[in-house]
């Protein structure tokens, strides 16, 4: 994931495009996604399908002191982008990623990953999620800009994926900005000296576009 101290606005873009496999997306779009769904809308996932998805986003992403992914809307807007704008590819990819995380989960505990508690989900995706991103030997013969977008090879890129896109949207939206980082407006005054303290929070905003 890009470093939070790097997440402008372009960077946020070019970021959810390459996670979605498409050639771009425009501002606008994920402006309407930061903005949540409208009840009745078109839905990409199956219901049961994103009863997955709500429990994998909120269990990397749990509500504590600050919303979490639930209260930032992350499932909804994570179909959206689904809907409208991800790669045939990638569809499969990323739903074929919820997939494995639900067979995992009655494998070992003869449930869906929805249906357990949050403990039993936490217990489960915390070693998944150390073997999805074990780094492996990286036979993908990347090259220039396609290989940084990529970033390391790992043994599930389909789980990165999916996982970078729920932090991705969590920290795009007005929940995060507001409580967990601090948002910044671009152009904007020039502070010398930040005193840096416990309570301090990292910077997002609109950067330089």
């Amino acid at each position: 994931m890009t470093a939070l101290s790097l997440m402008d606005r372009r960077t946020l873009i070019e970021r959810a495009a390459w996670l979605l496999g498409a050639a771009a997306v425009p501002g606008e779009a994920l402006a309407r996604v930061a903005r949540g769904t409208a009840r009745g809308a078109r839905r990409f996932l199956t219901p049961a399908r994103l009863t997955l998805l709500s429990a994998v986003a909120d269990t990397i992403i749990p509500q504590t002191d600050t919303p979490g992914a639930l209260g930032a809307h992350v499932p909804a807007k994570f179909d959206a982008l689904l809907l409208n704008w991800a790669s045939p590819q990638r569809k499969v990819e990323l739903v074929g990623a919820l997939t494995k995380i639900n067979d995992a989960a009655m494998a070992q505990e003869k449930k869906g990953f929805a249906a357990l508690t949050p403990d039993q989900r936490k217990a489960l995706l915390t070693p998944y999620d150390i073997a999805a991103l074990k780094s492996v030997p990286d036979t993908r013969g990347l090259k220039g800009m396609v290989a940084m977008m990529a970033g390391p090879a790992v043994a599930d890129p389909g789980y990165a994926k999916l996982r970078e896109l729920i932090i991705l949207l969590y920290y795009y939206s007005e929940e995060a900005l507001t409580t967990e980082l601090v948002y910044e407006h671009s152009p904007g005054g020039w502070t010398p000296s930040v005193k840096v303290t416990p309570e301090t929070r990292n910077t997002g905003g609109l950067g330089m576009f």
